[in-house]
Order: structure tokens, then sequence, then C-alpha cells
């Protein structure tokens, strides 16, 4: 297929990028393994701080749906890229569009079907994904996590710093701190999707990560269900 032979054909110029990356990009950098790729347990706790500081001007209801929406977007995330009863949705585009397990050690009997199955079984065989359409996980994660963030912490955040019925030092002190912290981590994921795609993945795995990162945003809250009160 297109996709196959587009993700096929540039690998060697991925690998190429992926060793000339700067330490800031490099796939083991603190930036990385401690920002983009824990993005949602970040996202969770700026949503936690947002909420714990907004509460006394909100009604139950709202902060309740707003819970529900952290629900439905955690679970989105999930099914794309951790679990989706079994392998997770982007392990079964990226075997469905011919990739597989490769060896990297001469031994390739240890290259079974269910290490083809999920990238994270592949590399607990000692192989590596290698083939197919490998969606951004990093476009992916980190697009939603800052278009969820910009909807139910910073926008909710700058209402609630306007009005001038809540004004108790010490709460807006904590609402600038929160906002403060969730802007700041959204600008390093901004900057980490920069060398995402500047170092990492083809065009159309940086598209394909980017749509499905835009898709829970789009379908919630542009649409107006489930919208923030």
């Amino acid at each position: 297929s297109l996709i196959t032979h587009s993700s096929s054909s540039s690998i060697a110029a991925q690998s190429s990028l992926a060793g000339a990356a700067p330490w800031w990009a490099a796939k083991r950098s603190v930036l990385n393994t401690h920002g983009a790729k824990v993005a949602w347990g970040w996202t969770s706790a700026l949503f936690a701080a947002a909420a714990a500081v907004r509460a006394p001007a909100r009604a139950p209801s709202a902060t309740a749906a707003a819970a529900l929406r952290y629900v439905l977007a955690t679970l989105y995330w999930v099914a794309m890229a951790r679990w989706f009863f079994g392998p997770p949705l982007f392990d079964r585009v990226f075997v469905r569009t011919g990739g597989s397990c490769l060896p990297t050690a001469p031994d390739a009997a240890t290259m079974t079907s269910a290490s083809v199955a999920s990238l994270q079984a592949c590399r607990a065989a000692g192989g590596r994904w290698a083939g197919g359409h490998d969606v951004s996980g990093h476009c992916f994660l980190l697009i939603h996590s800052a278009l969820f963030l910009a909807e139910e912490a910073v926008a909710p955040l700058l209402a609630v710093l306007s009005d001038r019925r809540h004004t108790l030092p010490a709460l807006t002190t904590a609402r600038r701190a929160a906002l403060a912290a969730t802007l700041g981590l959204v600008g390093v994921w901004v900057f980490m999707l920069y060398a995402t795609a500047r170092y990492f993945h083809g065009i159309h795995e940086l598209l394909s990560g980017t749509v499905l990162g835009v898709a829970y945003w789009a379908a919630l809250y542009r649409s107006g269900v489930l919208g923030p009160a």
C-alpha cells in the first residue's frame, strides 16, 4: 500500500536523522523520558491541581463533568497507545500495514507471532519494530495532552482569575501558579513536538499522530458534547 511503501522507504532517512539528533532530542534525554513519555501523568497532575484551585468558584456538577471528560480522555489515550483488549490500536495499525518484529541478534527463532503483536512484546523478545505505519506516539500524546489542558486548565483558570468576585489572595496565588506550571509544561511539549518532527518519523506518521491527537478535542469540545461549563 502507499502508506506501507512510504513508511518503509523512509526508514533509512529517519535512522540517519535520529542518529544525528542533539542530546535534548535524543530518545534517552531527560526531556523525553521524564517529559514527553509520561505526558499523561503530568496532564493528570495539572488537571487535578487546576480542578482543586478552581473548585470554590465552580458548581459541583461542573466539577463532576470535568472529571468525566478526564476519564474519557484517559480511556482514549489508553486504547490508542497502551491497551485495547490486547495490543493498543497503534500497534495493531503497525502490524496491519506490514510491520513486523525483526531480530537484532542472529537467532531469529525468538521472533514469534506473539512478539510481533505489540511493540512492548517485540522489545522484550529482543527485537525491533520495522516495516509498518508507525503512528507518531509523541505527536498524538503531546497534542492530546496540550489540547485537553487548554480546555480543562488554561481556559478555566484564566476565566476565574479575571473574575473579581473570587479574589482571596492565597487562592489567587495558587491559581496563578497552576496556570504558570501548565503553560510552562505545554511549552516544553511544543518544543518536543519540534524535535519529533525534525528527527523522528516520516510525514505520514507525523500526520496520523497529529490527526489522532486532535480527534478527541474536536469530537468533545468543538462539537459541544460534554464541553466545559
